[in-house]
């Protein structure tokens, strides 16, 4: 069998493979023949060494996938998208199981995390009352009649720091927004079982 009836055959049993992991694989083994071949090996002696194709697929396969074979082409294989989904009879106890798990690593560590990040959003949108200084400044030469000039330029001062803190909390809370509803959605993906998204 040479490179070429070798990666064909590979490619034919292991159809019921996700695709992109049926392709990292083949990679590897036409990389163990471009490997041979500069060792001065033939194809023939490199798929001796490998094996055969179907032992390889069948190992490489596991009991991962219920593979329903119609007919009798022993080069028959079903696509990863014609397979059916592997039997799940114990779904109930893992939903239980992932649920107390998801308690405990909220209650541990993503409500205690989040608390601290919307606590710092907090304290820097706070900050931001700073623009309110020049008010202050007006109020207390309107109303009880004092004037200083290096209160007048804290005010100013206070103020140029107030609408910096200002910005910052918009862009804090931007992120601080976006990483808890990504939390929220892998939280809620765990729980119905889709954590490949």
């Amino acid at each position: 069998m040479n490179r070429q009836q070798f990666m064909q055959a590979m490619e034919i049993h292991l159809r019921p493979m996700e695709p992109q992991e049926r392709a990292e694989l083949l990679a590897d083994y036409d990389q163990h023949f471009e490997l041979g071949l500069q060792e001065g090996r033939t194809e023939e002696e490199i798929a001796g060494e490998l094996g055969r194709p179907e032992e390889i697929a069948r190992e490489a396969l596991g009991d991962r996938y219920d593979v329903n074979t119609p007919g009798s082409d022993p080069f028959y294989a079903p696509t990863y998208g014609e397979m059916r989904p592997p039997k799940n009879s114990n779904r109930a106890a893992r939903n239980f199981f992932t649920g107390i798990g998801l308690i405990f690593l909220n209650l541990i560590l993503g409500i205690p995390l989040g608390l601290t990040l919307w606590s710092l959003w907090l304290a820097i949108a706070s900050m931001s009352l700073l623009v309110l200084a020049p008010v202050g400044a007006a109020v207390d030469f309107l109303f009880l009649s004092h004037f200083d000039k290096a209160e007048l330029f804290v005010a100013i001062g206070a103020f140029g720091v107030g609408i910096l803190f200002f910005l910052a909390a918009m862009q804090v809370f931007k992120g601080f927004k976006a990483v808890t509803l990504q939390y929220i959605r892998w939280n809620s993906k765990t729980m119905k079982g889709d954590v490949s998204a």
